[in-house]
């Protein structure tokens, strides 16, 4: 444990300009109007202590810390560096500490931006670029494969926001009535065991968020009153794709949204299995709704419930879930690569997935409260976790959180090595 302090001592010292990932990348009134004064100025930094507790077969228990420095800098009128990188280190009651091992410095993003004019934006570096309007599961979300650092929580809509970005060239152009993001992700051809890969502490993991070219464009169409339309394209090597965004406030309080991805590629069972020459068109969707309670019955309170249905057709369906769940009863190695397929492209293991999130800020003075669901139908497996999150002053919060898996031991979350776990977080904002 002391050798882990001196280790965040010195991320203070050395760290210098860092970013917040979910900056808007439009104007800078909009980088900056939400931004408090700090001592650091246009940086905030982060300081976070963490007792995690899992128990699964056996239990273990862990102190991880972490130091992240994230803002945006101006370099003058026209330039920006945006970056975000976080320091951390880990000791679990399991293993022997060793810094090269349990340490591990994450360049989050690393970007420049050029800002000519309100109407133009030009990103160069490491950025984390995220689409969708669901909150569950994101078929839109090209570049969540492969992209988590740290297991730090399982609500999707937090884990995309605190990712490894993408190495891009990207151009937005901003009008009235629309935006249109476009640009480049390069394959970098990093080779294991590097500094560009996985070396160390150092590893940028460039490896594993630029590991072919792909061209993309997003179109969002947001002039209409009550309805948001985003049209988007991804395009990779005999991988072309499609996506749609679209949400529709049908009352104030009453929120109706939808993603739609389809992709020619493989199924999670044929690419696990490094089978050849069976790619296809296939289509993953989200559906679901926000219904946020009237002021009327809850005041000054923010309530909200939403409900989600997900479907990924590269997915098992129900006669393959039952060979797979065979598969797995006898340890079968190759049904293990396929539900770790589906956890590093962050994408449903079955065909049929149902999502709920409930919303409870303020519930108690300043504390809020947020618990979500996830069930797969066709095995009654699935998980909830319940976070609080509870300030204490301006700069110090406490968040709490709990998470349950549920299932028998051959279905798709009963098979997941986890079964219960608290997560006690400490963060100070400088």
């Amino acid at each position: 444990m002391k050798q882990i302090k001196i280790i965040l001592i010195l991320s203070v010292i050395t760290f210098c300009a860092q970013a917040n990932d979910d900056v808007p990348l439009l104007t800078d009134s909009e980088l900056t109007q939400n931004l408090p004064a700090r001592s650091l100025g246009s940086l905030s930094l982060d300081l976070k202590n963490q007792s995690i507790w899992q128990q699964n077969d056996n239990v273990t228990t862990s102190d991880r810390i972490s130091a992240r420095l994230y803002g945006n800098s101006h370099i003058n009128q026209y330039i920006g560096l945006d970056l975000n990188a976080r320091l951390r280190s880990q000791v679990n009651s399991r293993g022997h500490y060793q810094v090269e091992k349990n340490s591990r410095l994450d360049l989050q993003s690393f970007a420049l931006n050029y800002t000519p004019n309100s109407d133009w934006r030009f990103i160069a570096g490491r950025t984390n670029i995220r689409n969708g309007v669901a909150s569950g599961f994101n078929p839109t979300d090209w570049f969540k494969e492969n992209s988590q650092v740290i297991f730090d929580t399982l609500d999707t809509a937090d884990r995309r926001e605190d990712r490894l970005g993408v190495v891009t060239l990207m151009g937005v152009w901003l009008n009235r009535d629309s935006i249109v993001n476009f640009g480049y992700r390069p394959n970098l051809h990093a080779r294991p065991n590097t500094v560009a890969s996985n070396r160390d502490v150092i590893g940028l993991g460039v490896d594993r968020t630029n590991p072919q070219d792909s061209i993309f464009i997003k179109y969002s169409q947001s002039s209409w009153d009550n309805l948001s339309l985003t049209l988007s394209s991804l395009y990779q090597r005999d991988q072309p794709s499609l996506g749609t965004e679209l949400s529709f406030a049908v009352q104030d309080n009453l929120v109706l949204y939808s993603e739609w991805f389809g992709q020619r590629r493989q199924s999670l069972t044929d690419s696990a299995q490094k089978m050849h020459g069976q790619q296809q068109f296939y289509h993953q969707f989200a559906n679901g709704l926000t219904w946020s309670l009237q002021e009327s019955w809850v005041g000054n309170e923010d309530i909200s419930l939403s409900f989600e249905h997900h479907f990924n057709e590269t997915g098992l369906t129900q006669h393959q879930l039952r060979g797979w769940r065979r598969a797995i009863a006898q340890n079968n190695r190759p049904a293990y690569r396929i539900a770790s397929l589906a956890n590093v492209k962050q994408e449903p293991l079955a065909k049929q997935q149902l999502f709920s999130r409930f919303v409870w800020n303020n519930f108690w003075g300043d504390n809020d409260l947020t618990a979500i669901t996830t069930i797969t139908p066709m095995d009654g497996s699935g998980f909830n976790q319940v976070t609080l999150s509870a300030p204490i002053i301006p700069a110090l919060r406490i968040d709490l959180q709990g998470y349950h898996y549920f299932g028998k031991a051959n279905t798709i979350y009963g098979s997941s090595g986890r079964k219960n776990g608290l997560i006690l977080s400490f963060i100070y904002t400088i």
